[in-house]
């Protein structure tokens, strides 16, 4: 009875042909990442919770919660390696105009060793009923990026060089733009970010020191196993002409609808695991830890991540009739 009761009220029931619309769906996603341009990569912070971060990346996903979030992540990575990247994102967001559109703010600032960018955006996202259980959502966002490299506090060897006394900053426009598909079952994503490409140093342009255009895809799916028990696989990856392909893959599972855990894998580069509880209805905390796979492994203690996300859905007692998983 209780089986049956969760499953009609998560509307999670799956039949055979609706399975394998999915997993066709998932094979597809993964099909785009695996061909993608092998010249492509990412420059952009990187989270291992990027499940519980979309609105940082995707302007598409703003509202789609249906109540005002607000998350926080936290990340330091590399602990041990003087200068290895220090990482802390904010986004709040929420739905208005009977939930047709979605509004939020973001701000990342990320840190490695001498430089300093501070990312800053307004998101705004128009949602379409495409059927009863599928909405899709068109986003942009629209900021800065503010750059620091703080030559000052290097250590140098000629203590007068006038290339090292001055601090140089430097604000420059950010643009994006994304797509977000979503059902209760499943989501598809795809965005372009950073579209005014922007030259850091004009003293020393080339493609190395300019914002260059950013590219993600995204995507995801929950299978309910039984009462208890619900699957989720995940998948991201990030592009940027110049580095190389960033591909995470991660596979969650849900226990009782509270606690989250699962594993990672960032293709050629880490490993890791990760664990989120859900306090009440509104108040979900995560921890996640990483390891390099790359020449880094044994110069460093590993990547610790803190996160936190709260839905403003009143007293932590009311009932979700839709509990929300991505």
């Amino acid at each position: 009875m209780k089986k049956e009761i969760c499953v009609e009220r998560l509307n999670l029931s799956l039949s055979k042909k609706s399975i394998d619309k999915y997993r066709l769906l998932f094979l597809i996603v993964l099909l785009l990442l695996i061909t993608s341009i092998s010249s492509l990569g990412q420059q952009e912070p990187m989270f291992t919770q990027y499940m519980f971060n979309t609105l940082s990346v995707n302007p598409a996903y703003a509202g789609t919660r249906n109540a005002l979030n607000l998350n926080s992540l936290t990340r330091i990575q590399w602990v041990g390696i003087d200068g290895a990247p220090k990482t802390i994102s904010l986004a709040l967001h929420a739905p208005i105009n009977k939930k047709k559109i979605g509004v939020g703010f973001s701000i990342v600032d990320d840190e490695v060793g001498p430089v300093r960018n501070t990312y800053i955006a307004i998101n705004y996202a128009y949602r379409i009923k495409i059927s009863e259980s599928l909405t899709l959502s068109m986003g942009i966002k629209g900021g800065a990026n503010n750059y620091t490299l703080g030559l000052t506090n290097l250590e140098v060897n000629e203590q007068n060089d006038p290339d090292f006394q001055n601090n140089e900053r430097k604000l420059v426009p950010n643009v994006g733009m994304g797509f977000y598909l979503s059902s209760n079952r499943y989501y598809v994503g795809n965005l372009a970010r950073k579209l005014v490409e922007t030259v850091i140093d004009e003293k020393y342009s080339a493609k190395g020191n300019e914002f260059r255009r950013h590219y993600y895809i995204i995507g995801g799916f929950v299978f309910p196993i039984n009462s208890n028990w619900i699957f989720k696989p995940t998948i991201l990856t990030k592009a940027v002409e110049g580095a190389p392909l960033s591909n995470d893959i991660s596979l969650q599972f849900l226990y009782n609808e509270r606690i989250w855990f699962g594993a990672m894998y960032r293709i050629g580069d880490a490993a890791g695991a990760l664990l989120a509880m859900k306090i009440n209805k509104q108040l979900t905390v995560g921890y996640a830890y990483d390891f390099a796979l790359s020449d880094l492994s044994g110069l460093n203690k590993g990547t610790h991540e803190i996160m936190l996300s709260f839905d403003f859905t009143g007293t932590p007692a009311k009932k979700v009739i839709s509990p929300r998983y991505f």
